[in-house]
């Protein structure tokens, strides 16, 4: 019987993906054949401008690829140097996915680099001499898939209103996923309006990555997982956010970045999530004083309501499971969808006038653990 094992990670923050760059006067030496693939960069930044994938070199690790490309004459002050861009991700440690880079799994992917003959350079060089940017904060929880569809209608009631892309959110609801993203990962506003995304582990485990899945992760049951994650754009936005949050950086170099992922340094990781999380969506309230300026309910309406907010405030129980109840033991259709229509208005209504005040105990302090004030 296979031994099910439990991801030890839930709710805590840690490094998914990133891009390096490395001066190839740091490195010892390097695949020659990295010079046929040449990447474009912004100037100002540092960014590769072209699609890097697309532009870059693959490598193989145990069935992930591995993203490799060279661009020159980048600037950095007022000096032109050139670098080694590579695209580092959790997939390339196989079985521990799950926690993410830092000093352990990075150290893998280093002694891999070396192996497959892409780079050689000391452990201490390449932490260094190493420069993220683009990188993917992530943090995974789990929750029943009605409360996280719940949990999610939550999140789009309360986005901060905005008709342009760079700012408001996405819904998507398909087959290999279901989730709800803000802003998008070319924003220019990445200092107020980062990227930010929640979607469906186990379902993308099972639709887009179900090889990975069954050759690394199968003894892991994903069906309730879900992550949030956040992009951390340059350096340019990793210097705002050492500012504002007091991350203790002053290298910005990759052996800093990692260090901020140790166990003992786990509330400043996660507070990068909770700044993008609170630069998205409206205030929360703790309170459950409502109605006080609505028109007098009837009886009927009334138990409904009372019925409705003691389910979900005193039994921890979602609205569809207090629909469900409420709803069974009426026979006539019309009746029963007249009243389903009722029962939600209030349900709106107490989102409305609570700037959604979560339904269950379990979201609740999902919530609280974001940082969402």
């Amino acid at each position: 019987m296979t031994k099910i094992i439990k991801n030890q990670y839930l709710g805590v923050a840690k490094v998914d993906s990133l891009k390096i760059r490395i001066p190839l006067t740091s490195l010892i030496k390097y695949d020659e054949s990295l010079e046929y693939h040449y990447l474009k960069v912004c100037e100002e930044t540092g960014e590769i401008e072209k699609e890097f994938k697309d532009e870059s070199k693959s490598y193989d690790i145990e069935g992930v690829p591995l993203k490799v490309g060279i661009a020159k004459r980048v600037r950095t002050g007022k000096t032109f140097e050139d670098y080694l861009y590579i695209l580092i991700n959790s997939k390339q440690v196989g079985q521990w996915y799950f926690k993410g880079l830092d000093l352990e799994t990075v150290c893998i992917i280093w002694q891999r680099l070396i192996d497959l003959n892409i780079i050689e350079i000391e452990w201490m060089d390449f932490l260094y001499y190493s420069i993220p940017t683009d990188i993917d904060i992530k943090i995974d929880y789990e929750l029943p898939m009605d409360e996280y569809k719940e949990m999610l209608n939550g999140c789009f009631k309360m986005t901060k209103p905005s008709n342009n892309r760079d700012v408001g959110c996405t819904t998507f609801k398909k087959k290999g996923n279901v989730g709800i993203s803000w802003s998008v990962r070319e924003t220019s506003k990445y200092l107020t309006s980062p990227y930010l995304k929640i979607y469906h582990k186990g379902l993308e485990m099972q639709y887009k990555s179900y090889e990975f899945y069954e050759r690394h992760l199968s003894n892991y049951d994903l069906k309730d997982c879900f992550r949030i994650e956040t992009t951390i754009k340059n350096r340019k936005h990793l210097r705002e956010l050492n500012k504002s949050l007091k991350l203790g950086l002053k290298e910005y170099n990759l052996i800093e970045l990692l260090r901020l992922m140790q166990e003992k340094n786990k509330h400043l990781a996660k507070s990068i999530v909770q700044k993008a999380v609170n630069s998205h969506l409206l205030p929360r309230k703790k309170s459950f004083e409502m109605f006080k300026d609505k028109k007098k309910m009837t009886p009927a309406d009334s138990i409904m309501f009372s019925s409705l907010l003691g389910f979900i405030e005193d039994c921890g129980w979602t609205y569809l499971q207090v629909e469900k109840l409420l709803l069974s033991r009426i026979e006539n259709e019309s009746s029963k969808s007249l009243n389903k229509k009722k029962l939600f208005g209030f349900y709106q209504d107490i989102i409305k006038d609570n700037n959604y005040e979560i339904k269950t105990k379990k979201v609740e302090s999902i919530f609280d653990s974001w940082g969402w004030f």
